[in-house]
């Protein structure tokens, strides 16, 4: 590429052919952001900005896994994702080589040879690591649901040893829903014997927290996210593909607790939810948001970015629940300052405002009132026309309520990030 297309302020439009390295270096940026969770719209705004600085107008098609740019001389390039991945570190290397093609600071074959190899040379958590950290996050999050010591010990043994064969299994390319069965599996079992052995009095806890470290958070907000900006094609495939990982962790859960317990759904809660004090609760709040910002590969530098989103966001939720709101209302609340806050990390360090948001929310997701949901349909199924009317009602309330929980998180996140964007926007125009 020639840099007068850089150093000319108004050059003539680019003519391309199929081998050029403008096509080339956009293929590789639409495969990459789709890859790694893009939401559709920012994709389709990052990809038009490429355009612009290489004088190329872009329409840009997407569909569940798929985008194909357009370009004015009737050329195109497709790209294909396997499957949805969340790596912040990645992430940050693809915007801050966009960035540097869009500023001129960097000619497009070194760019499409940084691209090339990002996912190889990309900063990663060892194995042993990232195994630790889980499992101190799924430590964290049952103390914040009430877990007694025993419980929240299997739970932080059995999420770390989930971690480590979804590691290797992943090696091997297994059926996507593979995954989250086999690390719920583990975790049941665990937690089955823990149950059976009379060691703990959280059994409903001890079952289901570690798939709760299983919840597809971002796949769950994302396609919230599209289907608010009217991108319903790609909106209900991101929440098709988060139910379908929800009933495999369920379905782990579930055969787990049948095979220890002889149980086909998950023991009750036993005592009142202990009220922690506010610092504890926001320090497990930070401990389980550091856990979910290392599995999404956040590098060390701006892991702490995760940790401060979880930890206000987890103390505005227990402020406002204190003061007596209703989840959806408080979550709502909490979710508009993790938005707020992180908006502004993400634009300075180039890493995705979704994995930073998420890893800060995650912990908030209603993964317990999911579970029983599922827990009382499968039941409903069991017993058909002898089921109920309560069961049919719990059901229906547990399901209704985390809906509610994931739409309040998905505006919070979206609502905080508008109205952070407008702040800063008139305190520039102040300032100037």
């Amino acid at each position: 590429m020639s840099e007068s297309i850089f150093s000319d302020p108004a050059p003539e439009r680019v003519r391309l052919d199929i081998e050029s390295d403008e096509l080339r270096f956009i293929q590789r940026v639409a495969r990459l952001l789709l890859h790694y969770n893009m939401r559709s719209e920012s994709l389709r705004l990052r990809l038009q900005e490429v355009g612009n600085a290489l004088w190329i107008p872009l329409q840009v098609h997407i569909g569940y896994r798929t985008v194909t740019v357009y370009t004015p001389d009737g050329v195109h390039v497709h790209a294909q994702a396997p499957e949805f991945r969340i790596n912040i570190a990645v992430s940050a290397i693809v915007n801050r080589t966009i960035d540097k093609v869009c500023a001129g600071t960097l000619q497009l074959p070194e760019a499409i040879a940084v691209l090339d190899n990002v996912e190889q040379t990309a900063s990663k958590h060892s194995r042993w690591t990232l195994s630790l950290m889980f499992g101190l996050a799924a430590g964290a999050l049952a103390w914040l649901q009430s877990a007694d010591l025993a419980a929240m010990g299997v739970i932080a043994l059995s999420s770390a040893a989930g971690m480590l064969a979804r590691q290797y299994m992943h090696r091997y390319h297994p059926v996507l829903f593979a995954l989250p069965f086999v690390a719920a599996l583990i975790g049941s079992l665990c937690g089955g014997i823990v149950i059976r052995a009379g060691w703990t009095n959280t059994p409903g806890i001890c079952l289901i927290v570690p798939a709760l470290m299983l919840v597809p958070g971002p796949h769950l907000i994302n396609g919230l996210y599209d289907m608010i900006e009217n991108n319903m094609q790609t909106g209900l495939g991101r929440f098709g593909l988060a139910i379908g990982i929800l009933f495999a962790a369920a379905l782990g859960i579930f055969l787990g607790g049948w095979i220890t317990l002889g149980l086909t759904t998950v023991p009750p809660w036993q005592g009142a939810r202990v009220l922690i004090p506010l610092w504890l609760d926001v320090l497990l709040a930070g401990v389980a948001a550091c856990g979910f910002g290392a599995f999404y590969n956040a590098p060390w530098g701006v892991l702490w970015t995760s940790i401060v989103c979880g930890m206000v966001g987890h103390g505005v939720r227990y402020l406002c629940l204190l003061a007596g709101m209703d989840l959806s209302v408080a979550t709502f609340f909490a979710c508009l300052a993790i938005g707020f806050m992180a908006i502004r990390w993400v634009g300075s360090m180039r890493i995705p405002f979704a994995a930073v948001a998420f890893a800060g929310a995650v912990p908030m997701m209603p993964g317990v009132l999911m579970f029983r949901s599922i827990g009382g349909a499968m039941d409903i199924a069991a017993e058909g026309s002898s089921a109920s009317l309560t069961l049919i009602a719990d059901t229906l309330a547990n399901f209704f309520k985390a809906s509610f929980v994931v739409g309040a998180m998905g505006m919070g996140l979206l609502a905080g990030a508008w109205v952070s964007g407008q702040v800063f926007r008139f305190l520039v125009k102040v300032r100037t």
